[in-house]
């Protein structure tokens, strides 16, 4: 009869090639990443990211079936990073209002990984991870509909669509994280306080009425 003791080593071999795998698949994206970002990801090769990664051309296969599964797995774990690094914001700062600490944190997190933006942003790549990004703003804006449904509860949104709202508040941030594909600056933090004047003050009336002074003069044909 089997023991619980007998068990162990099976279990610990498993442990051991999970970890070796975790590893081995880590290796790789931190290759992927630097080769495509070097290299942009049409003219990257599966061979120069195997040499960067140090392993050998036969196990790139048992963990990627070509180079487009590759960079759409290296999407989804920026993706997850982005997620990470939102709830564990959120788990920290349990009595901060959610709305611009989702903002600053998403912000700050996607500053730091604008290369890889960049490269996600443009040509092929875009269209390979582009179904995985529009999944992501898709859970981005579940967070920001929970909190504009407290606020539409309590009457505050008037008859405004907390679900329009959020999306569109989405679209926003996309935008200011697309501004940095093409400069660096402003910084995460002034990129956040100018969403947040926008969100919490508005645009001057006169802009949106036409009457009083600021009123923007029409552009010349």
């Amino acid at each position: 009869m089997e023991t619980r003791e007998s068990f162990q080593p099976h279990q610990t071999n498993i442990g051991r090639v999970e970890r070796r795998r975790a590893k081995v698949r880590a290796q790789l994206l931190e290759a992927a990443r630097q080769v495509f970002l070097e290299r942009g990801y049409q003219d990257a090769t599966i061979t120069e990211i195997v040499q960067v990664a140090d392993i050998a051309m036969g196990t790139f296969y048992l963990h990627f079936r070509d180079k487009e599964e590759l960079l759409v797995a290296l999407a989804q774990d920026t993706l997850q990073v982005l997620r990470e690094q939102v709830h564990a914001a959120i788990e920290q700062h349990a009595n901060a209002p959610l709305v611009p600490l989702i903002i600053r944190t998403l912000l700050r997190t996607a500053y730091e990984q604008r290369d890889l933006l960049l490269l996600l942003s443009a040509g092929e790549s875009h269209l390979l991870a582009h179904p995985h990004m529009l999944q992501g703003q898709k859970g981005l804006a579940e967070h920001f509909i929970s909190a504009l449904r407290a606020a539409a509860e309590t009457g505050l949104l008037a008859s405004y669509d907390p679900v329009l709202l959020a999306h569109l508040l989405v679209g926003m941030l996309m935008r200011a994280m697309n501004w940095w594909v093409e400069q660096d600056e402003p910084g995460p933090d002034a990129m956040a306080d100018h969403l947040l004047f926008v969100l919490g003050q508005g645009l001057p009336s006169s802009l949106l009425t036409g009457k009083g002074h600021g009123t923007l003069q029409r552009p010349r044909d």
